[in-house]
């Protein structure tokens, strides 16, 4: 969808290219007539490409300019779960699955699931098995993914800004990106974990929100769970896939 409306783009800037040239149409047009039909279709499409290629290159540059700042990384992700939402009650309110799914794609890239797992599993994850970790990680992924959806189809129009965005340190590889929720009569704080990886992307490892940590809170609950069955992972792991967070 994407490229379909950068090529739509390229395809108007054309169009507006073609539109400010008008003084000299007259001596365009007996150059253009003097050009078989062929050529004249090959020279628009070369330059069609040349401006829907430059445009997907300023797109590249700008996504890749985002993913090496944290701020920016996460207005970004809130305006496309914005319009997540916004979609979503537009077309089909009832299709929930869909919904998810919308919501999977924006956070996937963004969002370390399997770090939070390893965190939320504590020291089990040492005891556990290869398979028990990526079950729990794919549980507590879609777990977390369909409590966050749900929590977010309350939104409605809630201003949401930007708070205390100081410059990063060099080399500095953790930073908390701290957003403000402003309802109707009362302003709730969100701070994002973020870690840079080795690779260099930014990435969300945690979440507090209106003061609860919620990294600690499923870790806690996780223990419970498993010091309540006998340390049987199997179970929790079954559990934890079959209830909502």
């Amino acid at each position: 969808m994407k490229i379909v409306r950068v090529a739509l783009i390229a395809m108007l800037s054309l169009a507006a290219t073609f539109g400010d040239a008008q003084p000299d149409q007259n001596n365009d047009a007996t150059a253009i007539a003097e050009l078989p039909s062929d050529d004249i279709k090959l020279k628009f499409k070369f330059a069609q490409s040349k401006q829907t290629q430059g445009l997907l290159i300023s797109e590249a540059l700008a996504s890749a300019k985002i993913q090496e700042d944290p701020f920016s990384l996460v207005e970004q992700v809130t305006f496309e779960l914005i319009e997540v939402i916004k979609s979503h009650r537009q077309t089909n309110p009832t299709n929930e699955k869909s919904f998810f799914s919308a919501i999977r794609e924006v956070l996937r890239p963004h969002v370390d699931f399997s770090y939070m797992a390893r965190m939320v599993m504590g020291s089990y994850r040492k005891i556990a098995t290869n398979q028990q970790r990526d079950e729990f990680a794919r549980a507590f992924r879609d777990g977390l993914i369909e409590t966050y959806g749900r929590g977010l189809l309350s939104f409605s129009n809630e201003k949401i800004i930007l708070a205390d965005q100081s410059p990063l340190k060099k080399g500095q590889n953790k930073v908390y990106v701290k957003q403000e929720i402003h309802g109707v009569d009362k302003i709730y704080p969100l701070s994002y974990t973020m870690r840079k990886k080795k690779t260099g992307k930014w990435m969300i490892t945690n979440v507090t929100i209106n003061g609860i940590n919620l990294g600690k809170t499923l870790r806690n609950q996780f223990l419970q769970s498993a010091q309540k069955n006998s340390n049987d992972l199997d179970f929790v792991i079954s559990a934890w896939a079959n209830q909502a967070i």
